[in-house]
């Protein structure tokens, strides 16, 4: 009886982090560049069901506790969008910006970029966006790009955006403000950014609606058979103190 109140609790606890997750991906589905993350739910331990018998034969196994197992980040590519913005790019196909974080170079698919105090070309809240050969700066927003990245102020290349790969995106780790990190990362050489265009997140509204509901049914199903061993046990106790 007890064991269930463990596997009920453990569902809850499961369910709520998975409707945390859903709600985050909900927040951000206006976020340029965010990327879908899905919360996988794994069981801890399991107990073998036996018939009533005396040799106790086995017919199966049960799970006794589940718990949300780890966060797997959805990584296709979410809606090209034309802004008409000059700051705004976008990476077609694979790749990441890179820009120069607080605690190191961090990657995104997020490119509003803006022009700091300084001329350099940034990612708010983050840091200034690398090129090449390091933070790019430009001066001004009044420049032109070409499909590789180049930048182009008064007829002089003011800096290339450069654009990075990985091998394996499960290995990427999720870091603060939708941003990523990663070891061994690949300067991709004949990148394809498109101007005044940003990268929508991949985000499926829908979807999400449906993973809440469910989420919140099951929820909801744990809390009441919780509230069922708790009347179970109450009417043990008071019954056992009778005889």
């Amino acid at each position: 009886m007890v064991r269930g109140f463990y596997a009920l609790g453990s569902g809850m606890l499961t369910q709520s982090r998975i409707l945390t997750g859903v709600s985050n991906n909900l927040a951000n589905i206006e976020t340029p560049g965010y990327k879908r993350k899905e919360i996988t739910a794994s069981t801890f331990g399991s107990m073998v069901i036996n018939r009533v018998d005396s040799q106790k034969t086995p017919i199966g196994t049960m799970s006794l506790i589940t718990t949300a197992d780890k966060t797997n980040v959805i990584h296709s590519e979410g809606t090209l969008k034309n802004t008409e913005r000059p700051l705004d790019f976008a990476i077609q196909g694979e790749g990441f910006f890179a820009v120069q974080g607080a605690n190191g170079t961090v990657y995104t698919r997020n490119g509003s970029f803006n022009v700091d105090a300084e001329g350099y070309l940034v990612l708010d809240n983050v840091g200034r966006v690398l090129g090449q050969n390091g933070p790019i700066q430009v001066g001004t927003d009044q420049f032109t790009a070409d499909a590789q990245g180049n930048l182009t102020v008064n007829g002089n290349i003011a800096g290339k955006i450069a654009v990075y790969n990985f091998n394996d995106y499960n290995n990427l780790q999720i870091a603060p403000n939708g941003m990523f990190t990663g070891n061994n990362a690949a300067l991709v050489q004949n990148p394809n950014i498109m101007w005044k265009t940003i990268e929508g997140s991949n985000v499926n509204a829908a979807e999400e609606m449906t993973d809440a509901l469910s989420a919140q049914r099951n929820l909801q199903n744990c809390s009441q058979a919780i509230k069922m061993y708790d009347q179970v046990l109450s009417d043990a106790v008071t019954n056992i103190a009778k005889i």
